[in-house]
């Protein structure tokens, strides 16, 4: 039970981190070899400076982010997190064609992470709602809608 623990506390230490944009630990919670099955995780690379730019593009779109653990919890070398995320997209996001719109995005994501045995995040799979996010940009209808 004490690596379950831990490896729950790695995944709040690193949200945290994100939130507050200081990465000098990140190393001590990620491995640099991290194997991520998230949307879009062939566009950089999934070494830690990738999720560096990662975390900071985000703010460049969203310089109000906010991310929240709503739920979590583990088993073996495993835990998963559902996570709230809040921004308004004043900065674009032109990786996508979307121009800054002022437009509030309110969604989540679920995340699962598999831990190493010194409890570095090795492996994760992201599930998120893109398309309630592209539909909050104005880039794609609700459904029924035209």
């Amino acid at each position: 039970m004490a690596d379950v623990a831990r490896n729950v506390d790695v995944v709040r230490r690193l949200e945290d981190l994100y939130n507050r944009r200081e990465y000098d630990q990140i190393g001590d919670l990620i491995r640099d070899d991290l194997v991520a099955h998230t949307p879009s995780s062939d566009q950089t690379p999934q070494n830690n400076e990738g999720l560096i730019a990662n975390n900071e593009g985000a703010y460049g779109a969203f310089p109000d982010k906010r991310t929240e653990i709503l739920d979590i919890f583990g088993e073996g070398d495993r835990v998963v997190a559902r996570i709230h995320n809040t921004g308004t997209n004043t900065g674009g996001l032109p990786w996508l064609g979307i121009a800054a719109n002022d437009a509030k995005v309110d969604l989540e994501w679920v995340q699962i992470s598999r831990h190493d045995q010194d409890g570095k995040i090795a492996e994760t799979w992201t599930q998120m709602e893109l398309p309630k996010l592209m539909m909050q940009l104005g880039a794609m209808p609700a459904p029924g809608g035209m």
